[in-house]
């Protein structure tokens, strides 16, 4: 059999799912046409994709040439069956499906109608790094419909299982804490219960109140209460074990299941608690000490519902919060509690106040409500400028704005506590040198750089004699013209931007864009529903209100009304934003329910042809109606990339 570049010339390799399915119908009809291979395998090559070829009879296997450059040296001809383990590293973590497609086809007598299959494998590259790849095979037979060879197909998919599983950590986790968020720490505690439990072992349902945190929030203020909401996650954490299930349920409200825990561990644990979160935290000279209550109860003793565990512990916690607080008390039927009343109820049932989000669970959703409330357009900038920085340890952040003689301006900035200000120094920048780095900006107006040593000389003359090693820049579009550039700098060491930091940053970057450059000639932000309104009209992303009960629509921002259609107000949303006759089974309003008011989730639209990203969430609209908002934002043009 002749070869080129490695790769049979008298075998049909196709780079993609789509070649692959026409392939299999033209096998069909005839296992004897000729195609034009070399046109394939240019495809092929194009795609990047690693091709390789197994010779079932003589057990040979022949690989393409962009293998090395991926795996290393290339493997032996023979015996590959019994070289499976040594040419395909997989991650003993992850299921080996290739050898057992192998060893399956192996056995095949003749060739049945299903002969085509597509799963991933986990593989070690030649950088001892583990990569996800996306593997397709077709098998081929003789004339006598027995197997007579493979042909495979690997495509690295890793940045796609990237973008998935943090698409799933955002969905399950707190924003603030990174502890499990309220949703999916009864989710999973209650699955852990119905499913795992051992008849064996006990385990001890843990909620966890802080005391006297209000006096933090009122005397410091919500963004130095968020820092100790963060350390005091960090110190719960550290008391239970990895496979616990530890999650915040509110503001300052904490719960955990401690698996195959007896009353002993719990004492012991309750303790470690204790002395964990008997805290004082000081503030520009004044002082507040924090301290834990903790109520429990014992499964299976108790009751296997999380449900029942849960007011157990919840009554149990009352207990020692009447009791003089700064304790722990484990539920039992003696215990006397004296008009007990359930304050948690909101964790099952979604009635209370306390159900609210808090801002950090919806970075975007706070900054509307700042711009909404803020009666101080100048505080209001900077009060979202410390929030976004905080939140991703941004050395500084800066806006600087076009002036009217053309120059720019440092018009706003944040520092951290070891980041000096530039904002004096940064006054009337000649409009060339702010416009030499415009012309590093994406598609989407953005400049990222991991570290500025490796920018071009001309550029790196404006960041000698700086502390300056990463920097995110974002461009503030108005009429087609830069209007302003909003920056975040990094000042420890190199730093490579994550797609989640860019796409949170940018988005901030676009609302306080938007706010600075419609609101600039307002005196103050006036408290009013037009106000707000004006600023979603200015976002790019859909938003629009949905009645859940009849999906009747009551809101559209300007975006989604100029997308999907004007006049749409009282139209059901499966009808105008979906195109379809009846409610959509992927609709995201079926994340809510009683103990969930908000979720994320990707959606496709089939008869616009659009990837969705929507972030859905209950909202107060009127006494007599349930409504949500939601706000979408198109990754179509990500979704075909991959």
């Amino acid at each position: 059999m002749q070869k080129k570049n490695g790769l049979p010339t008298s075998r049909v390799i196709y780079p993609s799912d789509k070649l692959s399915e026409q392939f299999i119908k033209e096998s069909e009809c005839t296992a004897t046409k000729t195609f034009d291979t070399e046109s394939y395998r240019i495809l092929a090559e194009l795609s990047q994709a690693i091709m390789f070829e197994w010779e079932i009879v003589n057990d040979h296997i022949s690989v393409s040439d962009n293998w090395s450059l991926v795996f290393g040296n290339k493997p032996p001809i023979g015996n590959f069956s019994g070289n499976i383990d040594r040419i395909f590293s997989i991650d003993p973590k992850t299921k080996n499906v290739f050898t057992e497609y192998v060893n399956r086809t192996k056995k095949i007598k003749k060739v049945g109608p299903q002969h085509y299959e597509k799963f991933e494998l986990h593989l070690l590259t030649k950088n001892n790094e583990y990569i996800w790849f996306q593997v397709r095979l077709l098998l081929r037979c003789d004339e006598n419909e027995s197997p007579e060879r493979v042909f495979g197909m690997m495509t690295d998919i890793n940045m796609q299982k990237k973008e998935y599983e943090s698409l799933l950590h955002e969905a399950r986790h707190d924003v603030l804490t990174n502890l499990y968020n309220k949703a999916t720490t009864q989710r999973l505690i209650a699955h852990y219960l119905r499913h795992s439990r051992l008849k064996d072992k006990r385990q001890v349902l843990f909620v966890i109140d802080i005391d006297n945190f209000k006096d933090i929030n009122d005397l410091f203020g919500h963004l130095f209460g968020d820092s100790v909401i963060v350390d005091i996650a960090h110190s719960i954490k550290l008391v239970f074990n990895k496979t616990d299930i530890v999650g915040r349920i509110g503001g300052d409200e904490f719960m955990a299941l401690c698996k195959n825990c007896s009353e002993d561990l719990f004492i012991r644990k309750s303790h470690e608690l204790l002395a964990a979160l008997s805290k004082t935290y000081t503030h520009q000279a004044r002082s507040v000490k924090i301290s834990a209550s903790i109520g429990a109860v014992i499964s299976p003793d108790y009751g296997t519902r999380f449900e029942d565990l849960f007011r157990k512990a919840d009554k149990a916690l009352y207990y020692i919060k009447a009791s003089g607080k700064n304790n722990y008390c484990l539920y039992d039927n003696d215990l006397s509690v004296p008009q007990y009343v359930n304050k948690r109820e909101f964790l099952l049932t979604g009635n209370s106040e306390k159900n609210k989000k808090f801002f950090h669970e919806n970075v975007v959703e706070y900054i509307f409500k700042i711009l909404h409330r803020s009666t101080d357009a100048t505080a209001a900038t900077n009060l979202i400028l410390e929030i976004i920085s905080n939140r991703y340890k941004i050395s500084r952040a800066f806006i600087i704005e076009k002036n009217s003689d053309g120059n720019y301006s440092n018009t706003f900035e944040w520092c951290s506590d070891k980041s000096a200000s530039k904002k004096s120094s940064h006054q009337d920048i000649p409009k060339g040198t702010a416009e030499k780095f415009f012309s590093c900006l994406n598609e989407d107006g953005i400049f990222g750089c991991a570290d500025v040593k490796l920018l071009p000389a001309e550029m790196q003359i404006h960041f000698k004699d700086s502390d300056i090693h990463a920097i995110l820049e974002c461009a503030v579009f108005s009429e087609g013209n830069i209007r302003a550039m909003i920056g975040f700098e990094y000042h420890t060491h190199p730093r490579e931007w994550k797609s989640e930091e860019i796409e949170s940053l940018s988005f901030t970057a676009e609302i306080l864009g938007t706010f600075l450059i419609q609101k600039r000639t307002l005196d103050k932000m006036k408290h009013s529903h037009m106000q707000t309104l004006e600023i979603l009209d200015h976002i790019e992303s859909f938003i629009y209100v949905i009645d859940t009960k009849n999906y009747e629509i009551l809101f559209l921002n300007k975006s989604a009304a100029e997308f999907f259609g004007t006049k749409q107000l009282g139209k059901k949303c499966y009808n105008i934003i979906a195109g379809e006759e009846a409610p959509c089974s992927f609709c995201p309003i079926k994340l809510l329910d009683e103990s969930t008011d908000s979720a994320q989730k990707v959606i496709y639209l089939e008869k616009r042809d659009l990837w969705l990203r929507a972030a859905i969430s209950k909202i107060h609209w009127s006494a007599d109606r349930e409504v949500c908002m939601v706000h979408c934002h198109d990754i179509t043009a990500l979704k075909k990339k991959k």
